[in-house]
């Protein structure tokens, strides 16, 4: 007997400009795999670099999506664990080799062949995805389910944040109030910065940060940053655009002996002042992605500050996808987009 098989509704990326909402096979699971119904993906300014043509590693077909929540819907049949079918959880998608330095000291979070769901492997972006029982990461069973699709994003501000030298009172600016900055931001208010300035060209997004306490800036003038500093410059800068401007800004804003926090995705190599970097002995360390705890802090985070949730400005149903693409391109009036199968 023939028997049909099992699809399913997904978003693939094909090539340069091209993403198609079409039927694709239902993943099958195996042994330490879980099958997760999707509720809620976010659209990343990594999607859109794929979606250009000029992500290196990412090859078509490829579903999309790596921030994304989600119910189990099929777990192994001899599965003996702490997981139970229909549990809310968010998916950290790191792909990890286990073999290399990095993850044998527990730095698995910059392996040396580091992939992600949604990049080297097949994503959210669609009504059911395929991940490893080891990615899953429970969720409160009060927290909304979009909610739980801002686990990854504020995962990677949570490890921006506990990778610096902040303490309790210091003065915080952070250049970019996107979706990561506004995070990150939020992040540093969290863990105890007595002032948090915000500087970002957008009026939406710096509405939305004003809305929640911080102080906020049009741009990085100089003049102004020193006087909500004391005349001394932040104690601790997070870079959170990825630019060249944006990186001479951080330097030249940071107090004597602080620190700057490229949280940004530079393309492109940018010249930094290095001069200025010796005389006042600033300290500036990168940071990619997030370590398995940030991804359990970033949870209890949403959980104990459910108003992180204002970076959510639109949800739109999985096959309005173009449309939230477009939305991301314009970047007019918008924070975080969500697509819901």
């Amino acid at each position: 007997m023939l028997f049909k098989e099992d699809k399913m509704k997904a978003v693939r990326y094909w090539g340069k400009e091209e993403i198609r909402y079409e039927d694709i096979a239902k993943p099958m699971i195996s042994e330490g795999q879980a099958l997760v119904r999707i509720s809620y993906a976010g659209i990343c300014g990594s999607d859109m670099y794929i979606y250009s043509g000029t992500h290196p590693r990412a090859k078509a077909p490829l579903v999309l999506g790596h921030e994304f929540s989600g119910r189990i819907a099929e777990l192994p049949e001899d599965y003996d664990g702490e997981f139970k079918i229909g549990d809310l959880v968010a998916v950290n998608p790191l792909l990890t080799c286990n073999r290399c330095v990095p993850c044998l000291t527990g730095n698995s979070h910059v392996c040396k062949s580091l992939g992600l769901s949604g990049i080297d492997a097949d994503g959210g972006f669609a009504e059911f995805v395929r991940v490893n029982i080891s990615q899953l990461v429970k969720l409160p069973s009060q927290m909304s389910d979009d909610l739980g699709a801002l686990v990854e994003p504020v995962a990677v501000a949570v490890h921006a944040v506990r990778s610096s030298d902040l303490r309790l009172g210091d003065s915080v600016l952070v250049l970019g109030g996107g979706p990561i900055g506004f995070l990150t931001a939020y992040a540093a208010k969290a863990n105890g910065a007595g002032q948090v300035i915000v500087v970002e060209p957008n009026e939406f997004r710096r509405r939305i940060s004003e809305s929640v306490g911080f102080k906020v800036l049009a741009s990085a003038d100089d003049r102004a940053i020193r006087q909500m500093t004391k005349g001394e410059g932040a104690d601790i800068v997070f870079e959170a655009v990825g630019l060249p401007i944006t990186i001479e800004e951080a330097i030249k804003n940071c107090r004597i002996q602080g620190q700057v926090v490229v949280v940004g995705v530079f393309k492109h190599p940018a010249s930094v002042d290095l001069q200025r970097v010796n005389f006042a002995e600033l300290r500036i360390i990168g940071t990619r992605v997030y370590r398995q705890t940030d991804f359990v802090h970033a949870v209890n985070l949403i959980a104990k500050y459910p108003e992180i949730g204002k970076v959510i400005t639109h949800k739109l149903p999985l096959d309005q996808a173009q449309e939230g693409i477009n939305l991301m391109r314009t970047g007019e009036a918008n924070l975080k987009v969500l697509l819901k199968p």
